[in-house]
């Protein structure tokens, strides 16, 4: 019994640090026993649901595998593998998101639209504010639609920027009576 105590002691400190270490202390709330692995972070609650977690506290690394799913206010993302780096610096802070693909779904909060793309990889530089699609990337808005090798979106400015990388061209369709419908 008593070596079942030593056991799991260790085991609840590592999941408090592992959501502590989203967010520096100005930001984090600590969740309820009831809801375990949903945090705030920038003053938005995040949920992560996934099959395994693994934290590596010297490289301040937290890692999530299988079925990996992200929801926070609005957004969604679903991938394969989730790399969280410089847990407790948000100026440094990147999460990344590995797939077949990425997915992401965003309902924007000034009009309820939908945005959804995909990627093979997701780069999410908190500092920035800003998400890299890479890798036979697409954003989809109604019937709006780019494509592109690379497509950063720039989530505080709303402004998107698709590059071709080395292979390719950026291909896009838009519906300007939905690009209209969109801005009201």
């Amino acid at each position: 019994m008593r070596l079942r105590k030593q056991a799991i002691y260790p085991l609840f400190f590592m999941l408090y640090v592992s959501f502590a270490c989203f967010a520096n202390e100005h930001n984090f709330e600590a969740s309820s026993p009831q809801k375990d692995q949903k945090m705030v972070v920038n003053d938005k609650p995040i949920t992560i649901d996934a099959d395994n977690q693994q934290i590596d506290i010297e490289k301040n690394i937290i890692t999530f595998s299988g079925n990996v799913q992200i929801v926070q206010e609005g957004l969604t993302i679903w991938a394969d593998k989730v790399v969280i780096t410089d847990m407790q610096d948000s100026t440094k802070q990147k999460i990344t998101g590995y797939g077949n693909p990425v997915r992401y779904k965003q309902i924007m909060p000034k009009n309820n639209k939908v945005v959804t793309g995909h990627s093979s990889q997701v780069i999410y530089d908190v500092k920035e504010s800003n998400i890299v699609l890479q890798g036979d990337a697409e954003l989809i808005q109604q019937d709006n639609r780019i494509k592109s090798p690379i497509i950063t979106y720039d989530v505080k400015k709303q402004r998107i920027l698709a590059q071709p990388g080395n292979s390719g061209r950026v291909k896009s369709t838009i519906i300007p009576s939905q690009v209209k419908e969109m801005n009201k």
